[in-house]
């Protein structure tokens, strides 16, 4: 049996793999991250399961601009095998000329689940508090940014 420490260092860890995972394009290896009824969901896109989401991944965020995710600020409340988090990111900064630029700010809104390879997300949900240009894959008809 794990104690509360021990389970909320394993959540920060797929936080932390999820943005590893993304950055890296390993998009199958982020869908695992998902239970196999688990759903990403952002007001743009939605997708359920480990190879949707990877598809959907792999579909709307470009190889190029290069990209960075960073997460930090969780609040992560325990319950059983489940669990709630709330979490700030600062997605995605960008390669753009010369320098550096920040993309989207937030908060990720997940519900988690203990299964038998340890902790993955059932829902995770993107809320975009502050947003600019991701340069992402996304049908000319939507103005929205994706792929946080």
């Amino acid at each position: 049996m794990t104690t509360p420490n021990e389970d909320k260092e394993a959540i920060r860890e797929l936080f932390s793999e999820y943005c590893f995972r993304m950055d890296d394009r390993r998009f199958a290896e982020l869908g695992a991250l998902f239970t196999e009824d688990g759903d990403w969901i952002a007001r743009y896109a939605r997708a359920r399961g480990p190879a949707e989401i990877a598809a959907l991944m792999a579909r709307n965020i470009p190889a190029e601009p290069k990209r960075k995710h960073f997460v930090m600020n969780s609040l992560i409340r325990l319950d059983g095998d489940r669990a709630s988090a709330r979490t700030s990111y600062l997605v995605v900064l960008q390669a753009s000329g010369a320098g550096l630029v920040p993309s989207v700010a937030g908060t990720y809104e997940d519900v988690l689940v203990r299964t038998t390879g340890g902790w993955r997300f059932r829902e995770r949900r993107l809320v975009h508090d502050l947003a600019a240009e991701l340069g992402l894959n996304l049908p000319s008809t939507r103005s929205s940014p994706a792929g946080a």
